[in-house]
């Protein structure tokens, strides 16, 4: 329920958790609405989305979209907005909305979206410098992302608050390899009641598929190509001991830097017996060619389509640059290499 007036708003509906599915809609008359869903799962997450259209001078006209995290904790539950000032130069809404409440669940998630909105907003404000034409290395300054949504969401899990909206943004967030030390202590902290929640579930089954050791991985079943659409001939690296499976997405930026230091090694890999196989993740071969062209890699591939879930579902691969390390008859010796070592590593094999 809205009270507070506000006549850039023209729009609210509920979604769920991963904000894909509407379940209520309702008309805004001045910015006061009230919003009805029925038979909704308690202890979940679900999020307000607030659409609006900006009547301020120098962003007059704009739209704009606000996303607010409710915690359903009670059955026939009232729950209030809350808006506030946002006077920030990288904000259309210039509002910072929530919902009102004391529980430590909703302040959790409050405190949270609170953080994403300050984040997305410096984000703005240096697209903005972007935009207005800022010249040379000023400009690379203006838009570079150093505190990333990922970053920003894992500084709240790492707190380790016992409530279910931690596990929420466990579920929302997909590092669970990277960091699956926190995970796990989060899950530790957390109640009995907690941990059968839909979130508490499914960290759970993320941290023991992460754990669950994976002893064969046959090359054959990995299909790829070459930017040529010349099919991965396997056999072709029968000769190595080993082979070092680099998997990436070429739309992902700061991947090119891994793949470009792994691909540098590869020298030094091949004079202990070990070829490196770039496999790249992306759905569209167009793409992942003009991408990947600058990069120079000596074994360039993109996995089939149809070769990529069977893979994701063995290996938990949820997080790209992942690099793993095979024999050529399939043993996987390291299903998470650390490039920082490898070489000693191969040395002691």
């Amino acid at each position: 329920m809205s009270k507070t007036p506000n006549s850039e708003i023209i729009g609210a509906r509920l979604l769920n958790d991963r904000q894909r599915d509407t379940l209520a809609i309702t008309t805004v008359a001045n910015g006061i609405f009230t919003l009805e869903a029925k038979q909704l799962a308690l202890k979940e997450v679900y999020f307000l989305e607030i659409k609006g259209k900006s009547t301020r001078r120098g962003t007059s006209g704009l739209d704009w979209t606000e996303y607010v995290p409710v915690f359903f904790e009670k059955p026939g539950a009232a729950l209030s907005l809350s808006q506030r000032s946002f006077d920030h130069p990288g904000s259309i809404s210039k509002t910072e909305f929530s919902i009102a409440g004391d529980s430590d669940e909703q302040q959790l998630l409050n405190r949270w979206q609170h953080a994403l909105n300050r984040r997305q907003a410096d984000m703005e404000e240096k697209m903005v410098h972007y935009v207005l034409g800022m010249s040379g290395s000023e400009k690379v300054a203006a838009v570079a992302e150093k505190d990333t949504a990922v970053d920003v969401t894992h500084r709240f899990i790492q707190q380790r608050k016992p409530l279910v909206a931690s596990l929420f943004l466990a579920y929302a967030s997909n590092t669970h390899r990277k960091y699956v030390d926190d995970y796990a202590a989060l899950y530790d902290t957390v109640s009995v009641a907690a941990k059968r929640t839909k979130y508490g579930i499914d960290l759970r089954q993320r941290l023991d598929r992460i754990s669950a050791p994976v002893e064969q991985l046959k090359p054959t079943q990995l299909a790829a190509v070459d930017p040529g659409l010349q099919r991965l001939a396997w056999d072709d690296f029968d000769t190595c001991k080993y082979l070092l499976l680099s998997f990436w997405n070429s739309m992902d930026k700061r991947a090119h830097t891994v793949v470009k230091q792994v691909e540098d090694k590869a020298s030094e890999l091949a004079q202990r017996e070990t070829a490196v196989i770039h496999l790249s993740m992306d759905s569209k071969l167009s793409q992942w060619k003009k991408m990947s062209q600058s990069l120079n890699l000596q074994h360039n591939y993109k996995l089939r389509n149809e070769a990529q879930q069977p893979l994701v579902d063995r290996l938990y691969m949820t997080e790209l640059p992942r690099m793993v390390l095979i024999q050529p008859g399939g043993k996987v010796i390291d299903a998470d290499v650390s490039l920082d070592g490898l070489v000693k590593r191969l040395e002691r094999l």
